[in-house]
């Protein structure tokens, strides 16, 4: 299989991998291909995904912030605004970029098109659910979720999308933590792995502070997008290790029998 090896023995499977006899297993056997395994456990994430968002974000606006937190938020904005100078201003813009959405869709599109050529097409998938489902909960809850961004001069120009969660914070842990996660699973090689995923840790810590910085948002806002980068992640290995596997059914499937032909008496051949 030219993909993200299936690992019949435990100690050899990856993250990505399905076991033989667990639920993504069970649950791909009901479908006719992995396209469509693929397409359906991803709106299965999403959905899933966005409700917990908007869920944990209405709590936050209407519980949360009246009880304190919102002190908090302010102070926190307030702190940042204090600690400008033209060199953080700089290195902050390079920060929030990073995660912007022309950046992260460009990133991907290169790593889609290197794991094109090496037909890693399950590997991809990964990605394009993860990014699928971060980006379609995002939406979901900035509209269900009208919270004003921070009352502090802002450096960026503000998008017309809410200030929960932080999309920058969010799509930038998707796209790097899920790229360590397929070279992980793609290669033994120690040196590639620690390197990213250093990228992974501290690429997504400077989009959120830089985020935070330039007051574009408060800091709730970030700890919510890690819990939707985390969630779409999740949802992500779940779709596919059931994409995963029916891939092998379907290959099994099309193997020719190998079982002894019985031939009963009288019968010609």
């Amino acid at each position: 299989m030219d993909d993200i090896r299936y690992r019949t023995q435990f100690d050899n499977r990856s993250l990505l991998d399905p076991r033989p006899d667990g639920p993504a297993s069970r649950v791909g056997r009901h479908f006719h291909g992995p396209i469509r395994a693929w397409a359906a456990t991803t709106l299965v994430g999403f959905i899933v995904t966005a409700t917990a968002l908007i869920g944990l974000g209405m709590l936050l606006v209407a519980e949360f912030l009246p009880e304190g937190v919102g002190a908090w938020d302010r102070s926190i904005s307030t702190w940042f605004v204090a600690q400008r100078t033209d060199a953080l201003n700089s290195a902050t813009a390079v920060g929030s970029m990073l995660g912007s959405t022309f950046v992260v869709i460009a990133i991907a599109i290169v790593v889609g098109i290197v794991l094109a050529f090496g037909r890693h097409w399950l590997a991809i998938g990964f990605l394009a659910a993860g990014l699928l489902i971060e980006v379609g909960a995002f939406l979901a809850a900035t509209l269900a979720v009208s919270r004003p961004r921070p009352s502090v001069p802002q450096l960026d120009v503000a998008p017309p999308t809410s200030s929960f969660p932080s999309g920058h914070t969010a799509a930038a842990i998707v796209l790097y933590v899920g790229v360590a996660i397929i070279v992980w699973t793609l290669t033994n090689s120690r040196v590639l792995r620690a390197f990213f995923w250093a990228v992974a840790v501290l690429l997504p810590i400077f989009v959120a502070l830089s985020r935070l910085y330039r007051g574009m948002h408060h800091a709730t806002d970030v700890l919510g997008s890690v819990v939707l980068a985390a969630a779409a992640l999740f949802c992500a290995v779940i779709v596919t290790r059931v994409s995963t596997a029916t891939v092998v059914r379907t290959a099994h499937e099309a193997e020719p029998s190998t079982d002894p032909v019985v031939v009963e008496p009288g019968v010609s051949v």
